[in-house]
């Protein structure tokens, strides 16, 4: 009798929602708590200074607006001076500081937070969500990130899972995840694009799938992009409205302001199932008369937020450019994220690939699924097959073998070289994992370090490009310049990772090579992190 795999979480930590998914007896299906399926990213202190996360953490943010944090995925891995991360800063009630090496933290209760904690809370809420569900412990974990997150927006959602108490056995590109739930292995070839407007990310993936294959072709996106923008662009219009109505602002209060934005994105929720929705709030304001009344239709809503939702366009021609593909080679386009919902959303993806999407999954809940697949079939189990049977990727040599999964870097990885220009190491959308090396000399006699800055990015000057942070070379031997010769070999792995290699070519010795990333965590600060979280726990 075999002996039933480990069960490996499929999970979706998403900006808006987040979902996990398992897989067994070769069964995909997604984790309920009760009727939730969804978990909404949210996490929030109470006065007592208990951590709760999900729907009860969103009702706060109506109640104790400053104590409550949400899309803590647009700031994940960013320095504090980002533009990403200061605009963040004008848009949310909570506060934003920075911390350590430029990284992002929070205020939230009696202390400050990082972005990792903040993530690692939701992570818990979903792990402990499953364990309860399947009545057994669960410690493994596919994790699904957007396929242009960052080498440094990867490795902090992998410590934010370490803490969370999991062992993230692969890192995916939702996208990749996405193609994986819709069809696992079918006879025919097919073009894939995967659409992925989540709540705070666009990106567009081009994957050739034949047979067990996934090969991803080209991937492009803009990461500030996302159904948080338009929930904004709603909200625009209900402040504009209430002071028409009322002659009051609601910008000044924080918690009207919230409560506000609430209902414009249950607005943008019902405008995705019906032309026309009306609001009636009262009290908007704290302790003073005053009601919100309007409609907005389908219509009002596509001339907010059409430029928006355009922004998209240009991402998908570059993918098929990159991929050498016209849009009438693309057999089906597969949504992901509920942004997807919108009709604008449908009719302008169909306008630039010639057909209309895929829509048999829900695109809320289709990429934790297709983590739950690669999760399954990593581990040796029964996987889900497009035509609804399974396959058993340790079977015997004639059943169906395990898909292989063929992903690319995003974006391309440099180093700054004379005069603030990058020496571009390996290009975007190489295969990976991918491995380049590249020699390095000192400059002076005797130096003993060797300091090299590293980006990722397309533009040839150094400062315009996202910095990772820097590679420090220490213990060379002494020298007179110029006689000592480093090859640093720079492998991004399956997970999307950056890991750093050195060696002296004269000696053959290996040498001291540590990356510092900027925004990134010391293990002693991961270490004190699990111990707070182990006392703080989280609760629904």
């Amino acid at each position: 009798m075999s002996v039933p795999s480990e069960i490996v979480l499929g999970i979706d930590l998403g900006t808006t929602n987040s979902a996990c998914a398992i897989v067994r007896e070769g069964r995909a299906s997604v984790v309920r708590r009760g009727e939730d399926r969804i978990v909404p990213s949210v996490v929030a202190a109470l006065p007592d200074g208990s951590i709760v996360v999900g729907n009860r953490a969103k009702r706060r943010r109506s109640i104790d607006p400053t104590q409550v944090v949400y899309s803590a995925k647009r700031l994940i891995g960013r320095r504090f001076n980002s533009p990403e991360v200061q605009r963040m800063r004008t848009a949310v009630p909570y506060v934003i500081r920075e911390g350590n090496n430029e990284a992002v933290v929070v205020e939230l209760g009696s202390r400050l937070h990082s972005i990792v904690e903040i993530s690692a809370y939701i992570l818990t809420y979903l792990r402990e969500m499953a364990e309860e569900a399947l009545g057994q412990p669960v410690g493994k974990a596919v994790i699904a990130v957007p396929a242009n997150f960052t080498d440094s927006q990867r490795s902090a959602t992998r410590i934010a899972a370490r803490l969370a108490g999991l062992d993230v056995i692969r890192v995916i590109n939702e996208p990749t995840a996405a193609a994986l739930a819709y069809g696992y292995i079918e006879d025919t070839d097919r073009r894939i694009a995967v659409y992925d407007f989540g709540g705070g990310t666009f990106d567009v993936t081009i994957l050739q799938i034949t047979r067990n294959v996934f090969e991803v072709l080209a991937t492009s996106g803009e990461m500030f992009l996302g159904g948080d923008d338009i929930d904004e662009a709603i909200l625009e219009v209900m402040v504009d409205t209430f002071r028409e109505q009322r002659g009051a602002e609601l910008i000044d209060s924080l918690v009207a302001m919230e409560r506000v934005r609430a209902v414009a994105e249950q607005v943008k929720i019902q405008l995705s199932e019906q032309e026309r929705t009306i609001v009636n709030l009262a009290e908007v304001l704290p302790g003073r008369e005053g009601t919100l009344e309007m409609s907005l239709t389908d219509i009002d809503l596509r001339r907010r937020v059409e430029a928006i939702v355009r922004r998209t366009v240009p991402v998908c021609e570059d993918a098929l450019r990159t991929a050498g593909l016209a849009p009438h080679q693309i057999d089906e386009i597969v949504l992901v994220g509920g942004t997807t919902r919108l009709p604008l959303v449908r009719e302008v993806v169909q306008q630039v690939f010639g057909k209309p999407p895929q829509t048999s999954i829900n695109p809320m809940s289709v990429v934790a699924v297709g983590a739950a697949i690669q999760g399954a079939a990593l581990m040796g189990s029964l996987v889900p097959m497009a035509a609804g049977g399974v396959s058993a990727p340790t079977a015997t040599s004639n059943a169906p073998a395990a898909a292989v999964l063929l992903d690319v870097t995003p974006r391309s990885l440099g180093v700054r070289t004379v005069g603030g220009y990058v020496d571009f190491i390996i290009e975007r959308n190489s295969p990976i994992p991918v491995e380049q090396t590249r020699l390095f000399t000192t400059t002076r006699d005797n130096q003993r370090f060797v300091r090299i800055q590293v980006c990722q990015g397309e533009d040839e000057e150094f400062e315009k490009n996202l910095k990772l942070g820097e590679v420090v070379l220490s213990g060379l031997r002494d020298a007179p310049r110029g006689e000592v010769t480093i090859a640093v070999t720079f492998e991004i792995n399956t997970d999307g990772l950056l890991e750093v290699r050195a060696r002296d070519r004269d000696t053959g010795l290996q040498q001291v090579a540590t990356m510092r990333v900027l925004g990134g965590l010391t293990e002693d600060e991961v270490a004190a992190m699990a111990e707070r979280l182990g006392s703080t726990g989280v609760s629904a």
